[in-house]
């Protein structure tokens, strides 16, 4: 296997066509299928198959795209590594944040880090869990900052708890269960809550399940916390936000939280990032000035900081 058939593998992948994966590597259609079928003889089984409306990969073709994704990924931080020593830093630098923690403390800390570290290019992502993961796992992501997905190993991913609150239940300020007292009262609402992607699916139910309370039975999940808000200002649908979360938008999208008697689980944030690869400068530094932020009390002059960070304990 060649690393440009593993490029040409991923390039299919993502443009869904021969055609789109030339015009992603700047080729030709014909080089890119002369490139798969070398990858396919090289590994003896059929990778791709074409159909009136594309290319798409076989049950093996997706394996082994897992793998042509770390290698192009790790390919692509050992070029970085080489640039910074010879004097020529660059690159780019994924990030995933979650919500609370990028209307809070991001701003400093990318603001820290592009003083330090200017010729690095930022891609930021929502940090939501059914986003972060994958790409983590894919090598597309450098750092997530969020909560540990339940069904995570240690063998994946090294984690630094930096935060821990607790939840609640929001709604519209004029919601019917806005003054319920019990989750088992909630039953019946539609839930709107962040997919869990190594658990499948089931996070939303424990909360119920743990104190012996039917599922509720109607689950739907969310990808943006715009999306949610929206929902959320406009419907009968109720979520879950860390209180950090509820702090910062309550008051601002009319929403408040459910006054339940029940205790929802602690949420923990922290850095996680893929074990066993050499951290590379960048990455190094833009969690060294996320901790320098967090650390720095100055934030505390900032009114919406402060309040969020009432209900929160620090934990670097």
């Amino acid at each position: 296997m060649k690393i440009h058939q593993l490029r040409a593998l991923i390039a299919i992948a993502d443009a869904g066509s021969v055609r789109g994966a030339a015009r992603v590597l700047d080729s030709s259609p014909a080089a890119v299928t002369q490139c798969i079928q070398q990858l396919e003889e090289a590994v003896r089984m059929q990778l791709v198959v074409r159909t009136s409306s594309g290319v798409t990969l076989t049950a093996s073709g997706q394996t082994l795209l897992l793998h042509a994704r770390l290698v192009a990924a790790q390919m692509k931080r050992a070029q970085q590594a080489m640039n910074a020593i010879r004097g020529e830093p660059g690159g780019r630098l994924s990030i995933a944040v979650t919500a609370w923690v990028a209307l809070t403390f991001l701003p400093e800390t990318v603001a820290r880090f592009r003083a330090k570290m200017p010729t690095i290019q930022l891609e930021l992502f929502e940090g939501l869990l059914a986003i972060a993961t994958p790409r983590l796992r894919d090598g597309s992501l450098d750092i997530y900052v969020g909560r540990q997905a339940p069904g995570a190993t240690s063998c994946d991913f090294t984690y630094q708890p930096l935060f821990a609150s607790s939840r609640a239940v929001v709604a519209r300020h004029d919601h019917p269960c806005a003054e319920c007292r019990s989750l088992a009262e909630l039953r019946d609402a539609d839930w709107l809550v962040a997919l869990d992607p190594e658990t499948d699916a089931q996070a939303p139910y424990q909360i119920f399940g743990r104190r012996a309370f039917p599922e509720p039975r109607s689950i739907h999940y969310l990808h943006s916390l715009t999306v949610a808000v929206a929902l959320l200002k406009r419907t009968d649908m109720l979520s879950i936000f860390p209180w950090p979360l509820v702090e910062l938008c309550a008051a601002r999208d009319g929403l408040c939280p459910i006054p339940l008697r029940d205790e929802l689980d602690e949420s923990t944030v922290g850095v996680i990032v893929r074990t066993g690869e050499p951290a590379d400068a960048a990455s190094r530094c833009f969690i060294d000035c996320l901790i320098e932020t967090i650390r720095d009390e100055s934030w505390a002059r900032t009114g919406d900081i402060r309040r969020a960070m009432q209900s929160v304990e620090v934990l670097v």
